[in-house]
């Protein structure tokens, strides 16, 4: 018995501390990460053919790279007839009216990536309930003041990108309410989860946004129970949402 309790116990340490993501997700360059992500959202029918794509420099902030290497992969999806520029007043970078499907081993690497995505999802369920916990015991006005105001300029957003700053900038913030030594482990596995991040529609990002009011509320309210329970809604739904479990020809809801 002590043997296998060992045995399931430096397991479970495997699963915790080892770096998430497959080999082949670990190789690929920065311009690959972003072409793998936007040619998912367009599999998925996230983002719809002919729909226009934010500004470069959103991209970036919203996939957390240079701007640089997003107009990289940018170029590269238009090159490859996914994306196409219109010049002029009105112009900019669209999703082609009928992509290709190209195959891209950059895609299949994230799609080798399922298990690591549940590991994550559980890691950051206990952690982010650990965290909310404690910040609904010491959360004062002024912070819940500040978690508002990131709450309404998600709602402010005109694209998935600007959304996705104010968005994270939330969550980073009740971590370092937490007061938790923990938070910064915390913090790396949202962090992880965040290279998974495809782009959504902008009207399915607002039942997220009606979690974080609840949470809000239940901050005021010194009530970590409550706390705890929208939390473990809120990130349960990526188990729906996250683009292994959704269909091909789209999903419903985003939560992140």
């Amino acid at each position: 018995m002590a043997t296998r309790d060992s045995e399931e116990q430096a397991a479970a340490e495997r699963v915790l501390f080892a770096l998430p993501g497959s080999p082949a997700l670990a190789r690929l360059s920065a311009v690959e990460t972003v072409r793998a992500r936007i040619l998912l959202a367009i599999e998925h029918a996230l983002l719809a053919p002919s729909s226009k794509l934010p500004r470069v420099e959103h991209i970036a902030a919203g996939l957390e790279v240079s701007p640089i290497t997003a107009r990289r992969a940018l170029e590269s999806l238009v090159e490859d007839g996914v994306l196409t520029r219109r010049p002029g007043r009105g112009g900019g970078t669209f999703v082609a009216e009928a992509p290709p499907a190209l195959g891209d081993s950059s895609v299949s690497a994230y799609r080798a990536d399922t298990q690591a995505i549940s590991s994550l999802i559980d890691q950051r369920s206990l952690m982010e309930s650990a965290i909310v916990h404690a910040a609904a015991l010491r959360a004062t006005e002024s912070d819940c003041a500040e978690l508002d105001e990131l709450i309404e300029q998600s709602q402010r957003a005109s694209n998935w990108m600007d959304h996705h700053v104010p968005d994270s900038k939330f969550h980073r913030l009740v971590a370092e309410m937490s007061g938790l030594p923990e938070a910064p482990a915390y913090l790396t596995v949202y962090e992880a989860l965040h290279k998974y991040f495809v782009p959504y529609p902008m009207e399915e990002l607002e039942e997220g946004r009606d979690e974080h009011r609840a949470l809000v509320a239940a901050f005021r309210a010194k009530d970590p129970l409550t706390a705890v329970s929208v939390t473990r809604i809120h990130v349960d739904a990526l188990r729906r949402e996250m683009f292994p479990a959704l269909p091909v020809d789209g999903g419903d809801g985003a939560a992140e």
